[in-house]
């Protein structure tokens, strides 16, 4: 039976179809695959720092089952450095960056380029802005690593306050102090958060 010249074309059409949707199908799990290699960091202030009377408490944005939440907690010293939940909202983007401010005590949220959320302490919207706020400080920690010993070397005045992490697998992506005389931090990883006391 001869082809005729339409059935030629439309068998070609076809074949050019099935070619182009494997080719989307490959480039979009390839993307995928590279979207989810990326995952949001964790990040955390330190709201108050603790003393012998009060435990420390800290805001955290981090993922939870494929969420992005941001998370209030106390840390209980007398209770084996317990996290309990104060406060959590889940929020629509993951944090890009996080900061407070003495003002108003308040949390600062970068979700997008330009979309920055004041929250309360007790996680509620203050305020909207489309620029990035003036008076946002963060209480992450100056550090380097020693590359002779591994110990994590924070500068504090006169004498650098040294931390050991040889358990732990990467390099920290903060650190924060939890107490007024500096013997406890906040060390954030990628996906985790350690605690750690100063030698």
């Amino acid at each position: 039976m001869q082809e005729s010249k339409r059935d030629k074309l439309l068998r070609y059409l076809l074949i050019g179809i099935c070619l182009l949707v494997v080719l989307r199908g490959f480039l979009y799990s390839s993307t995928s695959e590279k979207a989810g290699e990326m995952k949001p960091a964790i990040h955390a202030e330190v709201l108050s720092r603790g003393d012998e009377h009060h435990n420390p408490v800290i805001a955290v944005a981090k993922m939870v089952e494929e969420q992005p939440v941001l998370v209030i907690y106390e840390i209980d010293q007398k209770n084996q450095y317990y996290f309990k939940v104060l406060h959590s909202v889940s929020l629509h983007n993951p944090v890009k960056m996080l900061g407070v401010t003495k003002e108003q005590n308040g949390i600062w949220v970068q979700l997008e380029e330009k979309k920055w959320i004041l929250f309360s302490e007790s996680l509620e919207v203050l305020q909207e802005r489309d620029s990035a706020p003036d008076s946002v400080i963060s209480s992450r920690q100056s550090f380097h690593i020693q590359e002779d010993t591994g110990f994590i070397s924070i500068p504090q005045g006169a004498v650098d306050v040294q931390l050991e992490l040889t358990d732990k697998s990467g390099e920290p992506k903060e650190i924060h102090s939890l107490s007024g005389d500096d013997s406890v931090w906040l060390v954030v990883f990628q996906k985790e958060m350690v605690l750690a006391r100063s030698r």
